[in-house]
This record gives structure tokens, C-alpha cells and sequence, in this order.
């Protein structure tokens, strides 16, 4: 009987595992004829060398007389230096998505008070306006340019946010846009990610970094 009882035991176990190979086969197959998106690169270029540091929160009177209030503002500066043996023309981009779904451009005409008040936060008075960094980099850490993308109107229940910087690298890709089924050019972005510990209506909050990596975008 026990002999009867192993021999059975034996031929369940290769049924299962017969089973199990079939499973696993078909599970490839299927992922083999998945059309994956594929991006085709059409130029490998120039990668500008960009150290951030980490987004903080200030608060800015605007307005004058009765209509003086106080307005938030978040602030990333950065410093970009030209490695690449050759001149380039940098024009920065950068966009602030919100877990709430919100997508922020930074604010392009600082006034002279934002600018003071940023430069006071961090010690950098060498610090440029967003309106004047874009022009030709020069080559070398002697002209490296000290930058700032600020942001306003962040909802104030967010807590994670995303920001997206693009003009860092001369490197493109084509693909096509599955709405229009027209071909689009996409440009190497840095994505910088963050998240923000604790309730920050009544505290200085503390983003803390989440992870970056390079997309298409």
C-alpha cells in the first residue's frame, strides 16, 4: 500500500509541474508578443552638469497699503556648469506637479523683494533671475551660473510633488503621439522627486527627497 501511495505522490508531482512549465511557457510567449513602446532616439548629445538643492518655502509681502498681503512661494536653486568641451546655449525648464494633480510653470518676472528674500534664505548673493540665466554657458566651473526656478500657488495639502527640469541635455527622441498618431519630439528630463512629512499650514515644512532618474518627456 505504501508503494502504491509513492507511486501516486510521484505522478500528481510531474502532472503539477508539467503544469507549472506550461503556465510559465505560455506567460513568456505572451509577454514576447507584447508590443512594448519603444522610443527611437534621433540625436545623443551634451549633458550640462546640474546640482540642486533641496525645495524650500518663503513667504513674500505683495501689494501695497490695504491690499498689502503675504503670498507663498517655493523656491529650488541650482547650479549648472558646461563639462562638455564646447559652448552651449542653456535655456532651462522646469514643471511642478503636485500629488493633487496640479501642474505648476515657474514664475518668470521676479520681483526685486522675491529675489532679496531668496538670496537672504540662502546666503547666495550671486543667485540670477530666471528671466536672465538663459544665454550661452561657457565651459568650465569658473562660469558655472547659480539659478532658482520658483513656484507658486502650491496647494498647501500636498505632500508629494514632482519636478521636471529639461535643458540639461541634448539628447532627443521621436515618438508617436497615440491621440494624434503624429510623431513628437521628446527631450531628456531630470525628475526630481519629493515628499513632504507632517501637516505644513503651521510649520516650516521639510521636503524630503524621493528619488530622481531621467525620463522622456
Amino acid at each position: 500500500m505504501a508503494e502504491k501511495h509513492t507511486m501516486r505522490s510521484m505522478r500528481l508531482a510531474i502532472v503539477a509541474m508539467l503544469a507549472a512549465a506550461f503556465l510559465v511557457t505560455g506567460a513568456v510567449t505572451a509577454a514576447a508578443k507584447k508590443p512594448y513602446p519603444t522610443v527611437n532616439m534621433l540625436h545623443h548629445g551634451w549633458e550640462l552638469n546640474f546640482v540642486w538643492h533641496k525645495p524650500q518655502r518663503i513667504y513674500v509681502a505683495v501689494g501695497h497699503g490695504i491690499h498689502r498681503s503675504l503670498r507663498q512661494y517655493w523656491f529650488m536653486r541650482y547650479t549648472v556648469t558646461n563639462n562638455t568641451h564646447q559652448d552651449i546655449f542653456f535655456i532651462p525648464s522646469f514643471v511642478l506637479v503636485t500629488d493633487t494633480g496640479k501642474v505648476l510653470h515657474p514664475v518668470t518676472g521676479l520681483s526685486p523683494r522675491i529675489l532679496t528674500k531668496i538670496r537672504t534664505v540662502t546666503g547666495d548673493q550671486f543667485i540670477i533671475s530666471p528671466g536672465l540665466i538663459a544665454g550661452k554657458l561657457l565651459q568650465g566651473d569658473d562660469n558655472a551660473k547659480d539659478g532658482v526656478a520658483v513656484f507658486t500657488h502650491v496647494p498647501f495639502k500636498s505632500r508629494r510633488f514632482t519636478i521636471f527640469v529639461s535643458g540639461l541635455s541634448g539628447d532627443t527622441a521621436l515618438q508617436k503621439n497615440p491621440l494624434t498618431h503624429k510623431n513628437v519630439v521628446l527631450h531628456k528630463t531630470l525628475e526630481l522627486k519629493f515628499w513632504i512629512p507632517g501637516e505644513s499650514v503651521r510649520i516650516a515644512p521639510n521636503p524630503q527627497f524621493a528619488g530622481k532618474k531621467w525620463v522622456m518627456r
